[in-house]
C-alpha cells in the first residue's frame, strides 16, 4: 500500500485530517530512529497510575513507571525489579523489601523509600484511587530507611508478593506528584521511574514516550522511544502495519489472523488470561430477574460464538475466569445451549418485555460479530436484543456509570493467583461493584476472603471451585469464551512479548532491527 492509498484507507475507515497528519509527522521523525509505534483501538484517558483500570492507560503506565518487582514472561514467577531482594515474616503479616542502591527517576533524582511507601499509600488508602481492592489486607507502609520499606498485614495473604508488579503499584515521585497535584500529573507525569519517560500525550491520538537514561537496568531499555497510539478501526491498524505506519496493532480480528499470515504479515498469538463476556447490570431491569438471567444463559450458544469468533485462537468460557490461572475449576463443563430450557426460564422469569439493548465498543469486528450472534440466538428463544456500538470511551464511561443494561467486554487478571480476578469481577463489596455489574452474594464475598488468606492450596481450590459454580448458577456475568493476545506486527520487531497480565513485560529488551 502506498501512502495515497492508506490516506484513501484511513478517510474511509472515519480517521480525520488531524489525526493523518500527525501519523505521517510520526512516520517521517521515526525514519531513522528506533521509535516502536504502537496501534490500540482505544483511547488513553490518564496516565496516573492509581486512577484507572482501563486497558489502553494500563499498557502505556506498564512502559513507564517501574514496580518494586519485575514478572517474568508467562507471570509464573516474580523476580526483583526495583527491590533487589525481600523478606516475608514467618506468620507471613510482615513483608520486608530492600531497595537497590542508586536508584534515580527520570529526571535524575534519587528514588528511595520515601517515594515506595508514597505511591503505595496513594494507591491503598487514597479516596479515589479505583483499584485498591486487592491489596486489602495491607494496613501499614513503614519506611526503615532510605532503602528499606516495610509492609504491614492484617492477615495472611499469599498472593500479595505477586501484586507487587502490577501496574497500579508504579513507583512515582513524591515529590513530583506532591508539586504538581493529581490532576496535572494525570495529564503530564514529568518524572517516571520506567524504562521510557514521558514527552506528551496528545489527548485521543497517542502518548508519546523517550527513553530514560536513569532507567534501573543497565544498557536498557534499547529502544529509543515508544508512540502509543489510538488507532480506531483495527483493521485499519493491520493496514498501518502492512504499509509500515505501525510497529505493532494491537487486538487483530481472529477471523483475519491466518489470512494476514498467508500474506506475509507477522501475526502473533500470546497466551492471555482474558475472559470475553457478556457484563450485564444486576441493578436495571430485566437483569434484576434471576430466571431471566438464567434464560439468556441457557439461551446463548458459546461454543458457535467461539468458534465463530476467534477462529480456533480461544476456548469456550466455561467458568467466570480463565483456564490459565490458578484454581480454575477443571470439572466445570461449559454450559450447552438448551433453547427448551431458556424458554421454560424466560416464562418463569414473568418479564413483561423480554428485551434489552446491548452496547458494543465501536470499530471491533469481533464484538460486531459475537453481538450479532447473540441477538440470533436469542431471538428463538423470544428475547429481542437491540446492539448500539458506541465509542469504547463512551462506553467504558457508561459501564462505570451503571448506565446500561449489557455491554460486551472483557477483563482480565494481572497475576496468575485469581485472588485479584474474584475480586475484580464478582467482588460485590469492592469499590468497582463487581465489573460495575452491581451482582452482590454475600457467601461469595466471604469465601474470596477466606481463600485468599488460606495457605493451603487444596483448599483454596476448593473455595474457588465454588465461588466459579455459585457464580456461573447465579449468572453474575454471561461469560462467552477466553481469547489468546493477538496483533500484526512488523518483522523488524525483536523480543516484545505481551503477557498475560496485558503488559508488555519485556518493553525494555524490545528493539527494532535493521
Amino acid at each position: 500500500m502506498n501512502r495515497r492509498n492508506f490516506l484513501k484507507s484511513c478517510i474511509l475507515a472515519g480517521v480525520g485530517a488531524p489525526f493523518l497528519l500527525d501519523q505521517l509527522s510520526t512516520i517521517a521523525a521515526a525514519a531513522n530512529t528506533k521509535i516502536l509505534r504502537i496501534g490500540y483501538a482505544a483511547p488513553v484517558q490518564t496516565l496516573d497510575p492509581i486512577k484507572t483500570v482501563f486497558g489502553p492507560d494500563i499498557i502505556s503506565q506498564g512502559m513507564m513507571y517501574a514496580r518494586l518487582l519485575k514478572a517474568n514472561a508467562d507471570q509464573s514467577e516474580v523476580g526483583p525489579g526495583l527491590a533487589e531482594s525481600w523478606e516475608i515474616s514467618s506468620d507471613g503479616l510482615t513483608y520486608i523489601f530492600k531497595l537497590r542502591e542508586g536508584l534515580k527517576f527520570s529526571d535524575g533524582s534519587a528514588l528511595t523509600a520515601e517515594d515506595v511507601a508514597f505511591s503505595f499509600n496513594r494507591m491503598r488508602f487514597q479516596k479515589d484511587s479505583v483499584y485498591a481492592a486487592p491489596f486489602q489486607p495491607l494496613k501499614t507502609i513503614e519506611v526503615v530507611d532510605p532503602l528499606t520499606v516495610k509492609f504491614g498485614l492484617d492477615r495472611a495473604f499469599p498472593p500479595f508478593l505477586k501484586l507487587c508488579e502490577i501496574w497500579n503499584t508504579g513507583i512515582v515521585s513524591k515529590k513530583t506528584v506532591t508539586a504538581m497535584g493529581d490532576e496535572a500529573f494525570s495529564a503530564k507525569p514529568d518524572v517516571t521511574s520506567g524504562p521510557f519517560k514521558f514527552v506528551e500525550w496528545k489527548a485521543g491520538d497517542r502518548v508519546i514516550m523517550a527513553r530514560n537514561e536513569h532507567y534501573y537496568r543497565e544498557g536498557l531499555p534499547h529502544l529509543e522511544g515508544i508512540e502509543f497510539i489510538f488507532v480506531p478501526d483495527v483493521n485499519t491498524g493491520v493496514s498501518m502495519v502492512q504499509a509500515g505506519e505501525l510497529d505493532v496493532s494491537m487486538g487483530v480480528p481472529f477471523a483475519r489472523m491466518k489470512e494476514l499470515e498467508a500474506a506475509g504479515v507477522t501475526i502473533v498469538s500470546e497466551p492471555s488470561s482474558a475472559t470475553y463476556d457478556m457484563l450485564i447490570n444486576h441493578a436495571k431491569a430485566p437483569f434484576d430477574n434471576l430466571a431471566f438471567r438464567q434464560a439468556v444463559s441457557y439461551g446463548i450458544d458459546r461454543q458457535q460464538i467461539n468458534d465463530a469468533v476467534t477462529a480456533g485462537y480461544g476456548t469456550a468460557a466455561a467458568s467466570i475466569f480463565s483456564p490459565k490461572l490458578n484454581f480454575f475449576d477443571k470439572e466445570m463443563k461449559v454450559i450447552a445451549r438448551d433453547v427448551e430450557k431458556a424458554k421454560e426460564l424466560l416464562a418463569k422469569s414473568g418479564v413483561g418485555d423480554p428485551s434489552f439493548t446491548l452496547l458494543t465498543n465501536a470499530g471491533t469486528t469481533d464484538e460486531d460479530k459475537t453481538a450479532v450472534l447473540i441477538q440470533a440466538q436469542l431471538s428463538e428463544i423470544g428475547i429481542n436484543v437491540t446492539v448500539n456500538a458506541i465509542d469504547p470511551g463512551q462506553a467504558w464511561t457508561q459501564l462505570v456509570a451503571g448506565e446500561y443494561q449489557a455491554q460486551l467486554n472483557w477483563w482480565y487478571n494481572e497475576t496468575t493467583d485469581p485472588d485479584n480476578a474474584v475480586r475484580w469481577c464478582v467482588w460485590g463489596a469492592g469499590d468497582n461493584k463487581s465489573y460495575y455489574t452491581r451482582y452482590n452474594n454475600d457467601e461469595v464475598n466471604s469465601l474470596i476472603d477466606k481463600a485468599a488468606g488460606e495457605p493451603d492450596d487444596a483448599k483454596r481450590a476448593e473455595m474457588y471451585s465454588k465461588i466459579q459454580r455459585i457464580c456461573v448458577e447465579e449468572v453474575a456475568q454471561v461469560a462467552l469464551y477466553h481469547p489468546s493476545w493477538t496483533s500484526a506486527r512488523s518483522a523488524a520487531v525483536t523480543g516484545l512479548v505481551f503477557n498475560l497480565g496485558s503488559q508488555y513485560a519485556s518493553i525494555d529488551e524490545a528493539d527494532l532491527k535493521g
